[in-house]
């Protein structure tokens, strides 16, 4: 495989790992703003919120990952099989644009855009995988308040919830 060809392999990359990414930064910054709104309700709306979006959340991670899984399956009948011919075009077609973008790049040029798409891809998964386990850490928190009075559990659902807000990963 050439440099060129590692070049093209690496933008696909970087652009997968950046957009599953987005989607979780999307789901932290749903929650940040439904967290920022709740703020001013009365307590026991505060108290409501906070289990509708700490339950959002965690089923948006889950949706994200089931819908990965999905994306693996054969498509069925007419219109799933015209929907994969379309993305497979679509495909093409960026693959074809991203081929032109490098092969009028020189080798040095290409060698030092691999290195930059490598640094960021691995920043972009440690950043992901930083988002997802805080996602999956409220969610064991949120089973654990269950066993808590109510003002307590609300107390460690805040907490919960600024965790996840104000993380390094989440902020950066």
């Amino acid at each position: 495989m050439g440099l060129k060809d590692e070049a093209i392999e690496l933008h696909r990359n970087l652009e997968t790992v950046e957009a599953a990414l987005k989607k979780l930064t999307d789901l932290t910054d749903q929650l940040q703003k439904e967290y920022n709104l709740a703020k001013r309700g009365s307590p026991f709306d505060r108290y409501d919120k906070l289990k509708g979006m700490i339950k959002a959340c965690v089923e948006g991670l889950n949706s994200l990952s089931s819908s990965q899984d999905q994306g693996r399956k054969v498509p069925k009948g007419l219109a799933a099989a015209a929907r994969a011919f379309s993305d497979a075009q679509e495909k093409l077609d960026a693959h074809m644009t991203i081929k032109k973008k490098y092969s009028g790049m020189s080798k040095s040029e290409v060698k030092q855009a691999c290195d930059k798409m490598k640094t960021q891809i691995e920043k972009n998964e440690t950043r992901t995988k930083a988002i997802e386990q805080l996602i999956k850490q409220l969610h064991v928190s949120y089973e654990q308040s269950k066993q808590h009075m109510p003002r307590q559990r609300y107390q460690d659902m805040k907490t919960m919830v600024k965790t996840v807000v104000y993380d390094k990963a989440v902020t950066d």
